[in-house]
């Protein structure tokens, strides 16, 4: 660890030992078992914001940011399997595409708030880090394979500078935590079955123990889920299932002890990535081949042999048939999670937090290239594909730890943040053959013929963070504190070109190797926040945020290891890691039938960080990680929620946000001509509504989400025209019917109008420049309008 370390953990004791001295050891309020530590010592973290019906919480009164929640209840109004993050686009500032109906297909996800990438934000599950949330994903997993859907109990968004204790090195523009839900006091069971188009149908079952005599309670359910793509040919099965167990114990009155495991496989068959003339000229639902034939015929005439299968047999040569369609692709992932948890009320005033993680992960991404044959020595080839795969392999484990002092006026808190990781990656390529592909997209191969290249990456993280809240009068409060980061991860090739050789030319040097640290010792955070009476409250923050590297093997661009060993000693002690400075203030108005938020934002993105040609590509120049400058991001956003009766709410978000380059790129090409130009999938304007009622036992939404115009180059030159999705949702349940504490049925529906439109964009990343139209294909279309019916019951 670097001395800039020292002078945080300094103040850490400090804090720690006047925290002791500074009062008198007090006996907690003696409590029931269920709920002892939370009335004794409430972890502001563990308890939800109050909210009208447990829906969306437009405003979270008292605090220093923007900090907005989605409750169980909200959740669970969608299709069951749908992502937790593809339930985060009804919130301002935020915009999220997919290729599936239910934001599943993690390849295509995308999330955006307040112009940054889902991979320049942070992402927690109980405080525990889940890592940027990128496919390729280094340093943690996906929210959907980390917690069943079920078992979620609200996520807390903070669209702007995110809070210090945020177990993340990616939260450049704000966090989002995801709280799991807690076993139940009473013993049940309940299972969930539902159906939907495209030969879906999900399975879930939990079984909670009740609180138990030892004061112990715990839950233990399952999930499967299967359906097919909706569109495409062969094998197009998505599918998963997952295992989730949680247990609680009261221990005396004063300490709660928390237990969570999660096993989560999913198998994923890929979406074919489009530009807008494939589009066009071979039709909105054109996908990969699925067709072993097919894909044979196009590898050879990829390879100037023969003709292309109808229909790319209409593309001309310009427009890019050899990419137009392959065999197929898929992602596979293997994780398993756990986390213990320790709270305890140490005195009346001072209370204790304590998480130790790990985290296990086995992923494959496969691709049929006809790009690579299929070799039997260096010259002879036995077919025109092989299966291409990335490999993916992460043991990681951490701990958190934070104590929280209150004295009068001042809360006083402070934590560390500790993570050992050990990141593998590797390129490799798997034989086929001219009857068939040989390998399924389900299955995890093995035996290649050739590893390209294969690398380990250990890694440690330290974050320490302070902070005190000060009442200056009972109206107005500040908050200052800071937080010192520091990421440390060295690149070790581990193989390269072995197997049968790829290339006689290949040496080490062709591949980077070597230690990188990023961070930063000081990162402030202010905040005030001004009550001007029992409604209307202002409130404002800044923060400084800084993004660790990502690690990745050779060619992976937004890795500082993906280029060669004499590029990477030329940008290791120059490159610095990306940074923001955020700045917002906002208004709140906290009513008895209106709840209303809105803020003014500014945010400057430094040291921006793109991989740049180092020279003519013909003549071998590499791509090398470089600073090309910063963005500015200027906006307004505003959230209300109206009862405009009993039984009825209407909600209403809007977001205006101008995200621009500040600077040209200079390459060694010549000059990207990106000053001024907004920034690719940014959207500039949002807006979303939901009309929802509830009586009794009946449920009823109907919601709308409008996106403006994204760019996908970075000058702005190509672009894909804004969306109108809506979509409709209904339930109704039935308590104590027969055998059953509660029936319920649900129907909902997912792009109501049947809207045809380009979805994510820049899933194979974002380059200069493409009039053509043809030459990045980095394009999803959204799927069709999809239903699911469901049928749930409790005993």
């Amino acid at each position: 660890m670097s001395q800039r370390l020292i002078s945080a953990f300094v103040a850490m004791g400090m804090l720690y030992g006047a925290s002791i001295h500074a009062q008198q050891d007090q006996t907690a309020t003696q409590t029931a078992p269920g709920s002892q530590v939370a009335q004794a010592t409430p972890d502001p973290q563990a308890i939800p914001k109050p909210t009208a019906k447990d829906e969306v919480t437009v405003t979270a009164s008292g605090e220093i940011r923007s900090e907005q929640s989605i409750g169980s209840k909200a959740l669970l109004e969608a299709a069951p399997g749908t992502s937790p993050i593809a339930v985060l686009a009804r919130l301002p500032s935020v915009s999220v595409t997919s290729a599936d109906p239910y934001g599943a297909y993690e390849w295509a996800l995308r999330i955006s708030v307040r112009g940054f990438n889902q991979n320049q934000l942070g992402f927690t599950l109980d405080d525990v880090p889940l890592g940027d949330m990128s496919y390729g994903n280094l340093n943690g997993l996906h929210i959907s394979r980390a917690i069943i859907d079920e078992n979620m109990g609200r996520v807390t968004l903070s669209q702007g500078t995110g809070a210090l204790d945020t177990a993340s090195t990616s939260n450049l523009g704000g966090a989002i935590q995801f709280f799991s839900t807690d076993p139940l006091d009473q013993t049940h069971v309940s299972a969930t079955q539902t159906f939907g188009s495209f030969r879906g149908h999900r399975t879930f079952a939990r079984y909670d123990s009740g609180l138990l005599r030892t004061h112990t309670k715990f839950f233990v359910d399952g999930v499967y889920q299967l359906s097919d793509k909706w569109k495409g040919a062969g094998q197009i099965n998505q599918k998963y299932f997952q295992i989730n167990t949680k247990l609680v114990q009261f221990i005396g009155n004063k300490g709660v002890f928390t237990f969570y495991a999660d096993y989560s496989d999913r198998r994923e068959v890929d979406y074919q990535d489009l530009n807008k003339i494939w589009t066009q000229k071979l039709g909105y639902n054109w996908d990969n081949f699925g067709d072993w034939g097919k894909s044979i015929q196009a590898a050879n005439a990829c390879n100037g042999v023969g003709n292309y299968p109808s229909p790319v047999n209409v593309l001309a040569a310009s427009e890019d048939p050899c990419d137009a369609g392959y065999y197929g692709g898929s992602g596979l992932r293997k994780d398993f999670l756990t986390y213990i948890n320790y709270k305890m009320a140490l005195t009346s005033k001072l209370t204790w937090k304590t998480t130790a993680y790990g985290h296990h992960n086995d992923g494959r991404g496969l691709w049929f290239t006809p790009y690579q044959p299929t070799l039997v020595s260096p010259t002879v080839s036995v077919s025109p594909i092989s299966l291409r795969t990335t490999e993916y392999g992460i043991q990681r484990g951490g701990f958190l730890t934070a104590l929280s002092y209150e004295s009068g006026r001042h809360t006083l808190e402070g934590g560390v943040w500790f993570e050992k990781e050990s990141f593998d990656i590797a390129r490799r390529f798997y034989a086929t053959s001219l009857a068939g592909p040989e390998h399924s997209l389900y299955s995890f191969p093995s035996n290649p013929f050739a590893t390209q290249w294969a690398y380990n990456f250990p890694t440690t993280v330290y974050q320490i963070h302070l902070q005190d809240l000060y009442k200056i009068t009972p109206s107005v409060s500040v908050s200052a504190g800071f937080k010192t980061s520091e990421t440390n991860a060295t690149g070790n090739l581990t193989a390269f070109n072995t197997g049968i050789p790829l290339s006689a030319t290949i040496q080490a040097s062709n591949y980077a190797q070597g230690s990188l640290q990023s961070g930063k010792a000081f990162l402030p955070q202010f905040g005030v926040n001004w009550k001007l009476n029992k409604s209307n409250e202002i409130f404002a923050d800044v923060a400084e945020n800084v993004r660790a590297y990502q690690m990745g093997g050779n060619g992976i661009a937004s890795s500082p290891w993906g280029t060669s060993q004499a590029g990477f000693d030329a940008l290791k002690n120059t490159l610095k890691p990306e940074s923001s400075w955020s700045e917002e203030v906002g208004y709140r108005y906290t009513g008895a039938r209106v709840t209303a938020q809105a803020n003014y934002f500014h945010v400057n993105f430094s040291n921006r960080l793109l991989a740049i040609q180092q020279g003519p590509a013909i003549a071998g120049g590499a791509s090398l990680l470089s600073n090309v400058g910063g963005v500015t991001t200027n906006g307004v956003d505003a959230a209300a929620s109206v009862r405009i009766a009993s039984d009825w709410t209407f909600y209403n978000a809007i977001t205006l946000n101008k995200s621009t380059y500040d600077s040209d790129v200079t390459t060694g090409a010549g000059t990207i001509a990106t000053s001024g130009k907004v920034t690719v999938d940014a959207p500039q304007f949002l807006y979303k509504d939901e009309l929802s009622y509830h009586r009794k036992g009946f449920d009823a939404h109907i919601g709308a989400d409008f996106m403006s115009k994204r760019y996908f180059t970075y000058t702005n030159d190509s672009s894909v025209d804004g969306r109108f999705l809506s979509d409709f949702g209904t339930s109704y349940h039935v308590d104590e019917a027969g055998l059953f504490s509660e029936v319920k049925l649900q129907f909902n529906i997912y792009n109501l109008a049947n809207a045809k439109y380009y979805s994510s964009i820049g899933t194979n990343g974002f380059i200069a420049a493409d009039p053509s139209q043809v030459a990045n294909n980095t394009l999803q279309v959204g799927a069709p309008r999809a239903f699911t019916g469901t049928l749930s019951v409790k005993f």
